[in-house]
């Protein structure tokens, strides 16, 4: 008779292992929260047109806002960061 196939050996033996183990190799942070449905929509148009993931056009969009609003966001006085 022919043995049965095991198949790999598991690297996590519960989810919540596998979970964390996860999440110790993201270097960003989850943001949770909640967008109207004309926000949502705009946003998905955004991610379509730029060939990306709704995560990276809320990134892109922040970082863009951050190049537009430097000055407002963070004012420097004499030549140090204020704070």
């Amino acid at each position: 008779m022919k043995e049965k196939f095991v198949g790999r050996p598991r690297l996590y033996h519960d989810d919540k292992a596998k979970v964390r183990a996860w999440r110790k190799k993201q270097t960003g942070r989850r943001l949770d929260g909640y967008i109207n449905n004309s926000a949502s929509w705009r946003l998905t148009k955004l991610a379509k047109a730029w060939e990306c993931s709704l995560a990276a056009a809320v990134e892109r969009l922040v970082m863009e806002a951050d190049t537009v609003y430097d000055d407002i966001l963070f004012p420097v006085a004499d030549g140090s960061l204020v704070q």
